[in-house]
């Protein structure tokens, strides 16, 4: 049958595919539009496949949060350019949404293959095709974290800029009233955007790793040594570099980014005594794109 411009340009709305893609496409299906769709999708699975080795440095984390969970995903692509386009923004908040009413389970093939939870009738891995076709660049689902309020407490979730860097902090409190109220709530944000900022490798000392610990220990030794100190001084000199190390990398520890005069345990002892609370940070996920 006679291919009509109109036809074409319907086509083009639906699928995002170039002019001769879209006539080859309705050619081979004698007109039909969903066969024709059906034809480009396979099209772009080819043309996925040819791209699926080239580096992923750019993208974008998304986040998406209802009711007593949170996540965040990581999505890559090759340049900063796609990583602003709308269409790679959205799809990054499609499949936010799609953690989130599903598993974001830590197997990339097992996620792939996972129905998209907001239309069923494709995988997560035909999605992502579509839109690697669209896109005309290589497209790579990341790391996915997604947590489930383990008590009473709230989320505090932050987004740097268009997705450079994403974070999601859990607080917990004992009264489901102190995590409705808006100080908690501005207390959440306010962390998160510290994980952003200063950037911890942990919430308190105790939870540093142990072969993290003994081994800027031995590199605090060395360059005691190395500087000609007193064997009889050097455990303080380590001591003391210790606690200044656990003051940059563990949260609690660290000084608040918006009043350096205080840490983040204080701000939380504070925050508190104004909510009638006890509050604690049970556990956070910072993800950066290009770690």
């Amino acid at each position: 049958m006679a291919i009509s411009a109109g036809m074409v340009r319907d086509l083009r709305a639906r699928s995002g595919a170039g002019i001769m893609e879209c006539k080859t496409a309705l050619t081979q299906s004698d007109g039909d539009i969903e066969e024709a769709l059906d034809f480009l999708r396979k099209k772009g699975a080819a043309k996925a496949a040819k791209k699926a080795d080239r580096s992923t440095k750019e993208g974008a984390i998304s986040q998406a949060s209802e009711g007593r969970s949170a996540v965040l995903v990581e999505t890559k692509c090759e340049t900063d350019f796609v990583a602003r386009n709308e269409k790679f923004q959205a799809f990054c908040n499609d499949l936010a949404e799609h953690t989130l009413k599903s598993d974001p389970a830590e197997d990339p093939d097992a996620f792939k293959s996972q129905s998209f939870a907001l239309d069923n009738s494709k995988t997560i891995e035909q999605l992502t095709g579509e839109r690697i076709h669209e896109v005309g660049e290589n497209i790579v689902i990341g790391r996915r974290v997604k947590y489930d309020l383990q008590g009473e407490g709230g989320f505090g979730i932050y987004i740097h800029g268009t997705g450079g860097i994403g974070v999601l902090i859990e607080v917990g409190c004992e009264s489901a009233e102190t995590a409705s109220k808006e100080p908690f709530d501005k207390l959440c944000k306010d962390l998160a955007m510290q994980i952003a900022a200063a950037n911890p490798i942990s919430v308190s000392s105790d939870e540093v790793p142990a072969e993290v610990l003994a081994k800027e220990k031995e590199i605090f030794e060395t360059q005691a040594r190395n500087s000609g100190k007193p064997d009889k001084i050097i455990p303080k000199i380590v001591e003391g570099r210790v606690k200044k190390y656990f003051s940059e990398v563990c949260l609690l520890n660290q000084a608040f980014v918006k009043d350096t005069d205080i840490t983040i345990s204080q701000l939380l002892d504070t925050a508190g005594k104004e909510l009638g609370d006890k509050l604690t940070v049970r556990r956070f996920a910072r993800l950066q794109l290009g770690e």
